[in-house]
């Protein structure tokens, strides 16, 4: 039996989990307890879901535009949106 253990994040994990807290309004440190113990309950079958058919159309319009025009969206704006959209979600569920 493990007698438990830390976790390093670096600093833009810590940024990221802490930003995901705040939207659902606990400490960074219980939220991310609380996670893993999701993560531990559903028996490691975490993203092995099946994916909405609304986000696999868009994934594939996405792709056959990259095909067509090169074109890519930055990381920056990308992970804005993530961010933003996932703060609203947490938000929503509070």
């Amino acid at each position: 039996m493990a007698d438990g253990f830390d976790i390093h994040l670096n600093e833009e994990q810590a940024q990221r989990l802490k930003l995901v807290a705040e939207a659902a309004g606990v400490d960074p440190a219980a939220y991310a307890v609380q996670v893993l113990e999701e993560a531990i309950e559903a028996g490691g079958s975490i993203g092995l879901q099946e994916y909405p058919a609304h986000w696999v159309q868009e994934d594939e319009e996405r792709w056959v535009e990259y095909e067509r025009t090169g074109e890519t969206v930055p990381l920056e704006d990308a992970l804005r949106d993530f961010h933003a959209h996932l703060a609203k979600r947490l938000a929503e569920k509070a």
